[in-house]
């Protein structure tokens, strides 16, 4: 049992973000039914009516005030060309045109900047096994006979002359129970041989399943006087012999086999991101220093684009991961190989919901589709020992509201679930060159829970004077939650699952996005773990972001 201490601080900090979250939204949402008609300016009264005070007649003068317009406090932006687009035909909501207006204005819309590692959840542990098996002519060597439990037998793999790469070992016995000698355990194969030897370091040879059967009946030429039981120089006999080895970083391989596409796996859509609907492309860049599970520092890269297909209602956004990080393919006892990895291409459809001069609120269903390379682990000889295959698709339904509090301050919140439809094939404890399906690995769904405020803190003055028009400041609170326990796929010792039955995800985000121009962005940003543990992805997340909005 943990401290009581420390149970209160793991509670403090799963319940924290929630409760935050909670908060935000509810202060949102009251926000919102306030603003409905927001009044941004002291407007003039048109009606004595509308006072508490008694009045006079309304004079000349006052009846000219009267017709006085109220004044638009988002008059000096100007809105974009719609292009003949009427969004009321959508039922949008009445001020929804004149937060189009301010929109044209990254200040107005803030991007969340985000903190997801992205993958690596699972891995392979315990002990897996590589099975070799031949159907070989035994040569008697000499000291032995015909039928001979005190024989030692001779078998070549090749066409080589002697028979030198298998040997029998110790007194043979009857396994059959038919009254002659047919089985004997079997010598480790020499490296020498022409024989399958160990696939690699960690790998010991398993003496109690090393044995020679032998195959009476037609498997074996004519032989004088022979007894279909009793064997003879040249018989066929059946030969199984297997090696073992500990797979995961405690064991003695010591080479991590997380699941496909590390880091560029699984995607967060509030990585980046906007209810707000624009035309944009960008590129995120993420340095992840030391990366839980063995393995080590990663770059990661994100191209996307998003294109509106209803101004102001619809927009569809494309995702592609890569990363400078560990390969997907290893070969035991080779130095730890780095690659530059594709990950999973995710599609993001996002529609306003409702709309205000104050907020706005979007939903969607991202799908994330299995692009990235399979996992393999392989032996010295390039025959692969584990595969994790790259098959699953991910839903990815998800929420964001954003409410500007006042020209200077932006609220924004979010809620997503990452949902894998189907699993992923596991491969593994390798029967000569045929790798067998283990089981189907699917991940847990994952839930995000995520709050920013974004406040101006710098304008340029002086128009042109500078390269920076403003900058923002941003700060975030992040959590990330499995939602069910882990999948397990095993076969006698070895099991893939992941790291821990449970992940509860605690970051904090800071970050300025410098506004370079009304269409470049320019977000430097660090992101620090606030929880320890498996839980402690990474020891902190350097991140530049770039958004160009043509």
């Amino acid at each position: 049992m943990y401290p009581a201490t420390h149970q209160r601080n793991a509670f403090l900090s799963i319940a924290l973000p929630v409760a935050v979250a909670l908060l935000s939204t509810a202060f949102v949402c009251t926000q919102m039914a306030v603003a409905q008609t927001p009044p941004m300016l002291d407007l003039p009264v048109t009606d004595p009516s509308e006072v508490g005070d008694e009045v006079g007649e309304a004079s000349s003068s006052d009846a000219a005030a009267g017709s006085i317009q109220p004044l638009d406090p988002l008059s000096n932006f100007a809105a974009p060309n719609a292009g003949g687009f009427d969004s009321s035909q959508f039922d949008a909501d009445p001020g929804f045109s004149d937060f189009a207006a301010t929109r044209g204005s990254y200040a107005f819309d803030p991007t969340i900047i985000g903190d997801f590692f992205g993958g690596g959840f699972s891995s392979f542990q315990g002990t897996q096994t590589v099975t070799f098996s031949h159907l070989l002519p035994g040569t008697i060597l000499p000291g032995g006979g015909v039928g001979s439990p005190n024989s030692t037998i001779a078998f070549e793999v090749g066409n080589d002359v002697p028979h030198n790469d298998i040997f029998t070992t110790g007194t043979g016995f009857d396994s059959s129970g038919n009254g002659s000698i047919d089985t004997f355990f079997l010598a480790e194969p020499l490296p020498s041989s022409d024989a399958p030897t160990s696939p690699g370091p960690g790998f010991v040879f398993d003496p109690s399943t090393a044995t020679a059967v032998h195959s009476a009946g037609a498997a074996n030429p004519p032989t004088q006087n022979e007894s279909p039981n009793v064997y003879f120089d040249g018989d066929k006999w059946f030969l199984t012999y297997s090696y073992t080895g500990e797979v995961g970083a405690s064991g003695t391989a010591s080479i991590p086999v997380p699941g496909p596409g590390v880091s560029t796996r699984r995607v967060k859509v509030a990585e980046n991101f906007s209810p707000a609907i624009r035309h944009r492309v960008y590129v995120n860049y993420s340095f992840f220093n030391d990366a839980f599970g063995g393995l080590g520092d990663i770059s990661r890269y994100t191209l996307g684009v998003e294109k509106v297909l209803f101004k102001d209602l619809i927009s569809i956004e494309f995702r592609l991961p890569t990363a400078a990080t560990y390969g997907s393919t290893q070969t035991l006892g080779a130095r730890q190989d780095r690659n530059f990895e594709i990950g999973n291409l995710t599609i993001i459809p996002k529609a306003v919901l409702k709309s205000d001069t104050h907020y706005i609120w979007s939903a969607g269903l991202g799908i994330s589709v299995p692009t990235a390379d399979d996992t393999r682990l392989r032996d010295s000889s390039g025959q692969d020992l584990l595969v994790v295959e790259n098959e699953s698709v991910h839903l990815l339904p998800f929420s964001g509201l954003l409410y500007r509090v006042n020209e200077d301050v932006t609220l924004q919140t979010y809620m997503q679930l990452d949902i894998a439809a189907n699993g992923d094939p596991i491969r593994g404890n390798r029967f000569n060159n045929t790798l067998p399906v283990i089981g189907k690995f699917t991940d847990s769904t994952l839930m995000h829970l995520d709050v920013a405020a974004t406040q101006s803190i710098y304008r340029n003055q002086d128009g042109d004077a500078g390269w920076i028009q403003q900058v923002l400041l941003n700060t975030e609170l992040h959590y990330t939650a499995t939602l069910q326990d882990s999948d397990m796929v095993s076969a006698g010792s070895l099991r893939y699952s992941n790291l821990a039955n449970h992940f509860n995800i605690v970051n904090a985000t800071t970050g300025f996005h410098l506004l370079v121009n009304d269409k470049l962005v320019v977000t430097p940003a660090i992101s620090i773990p606030l929880r320890d543990g498996l839980d402690e992805q990474f020891d902190y997340e350097a991140m530049v972001q770039i958004n160009y909005m043509p």
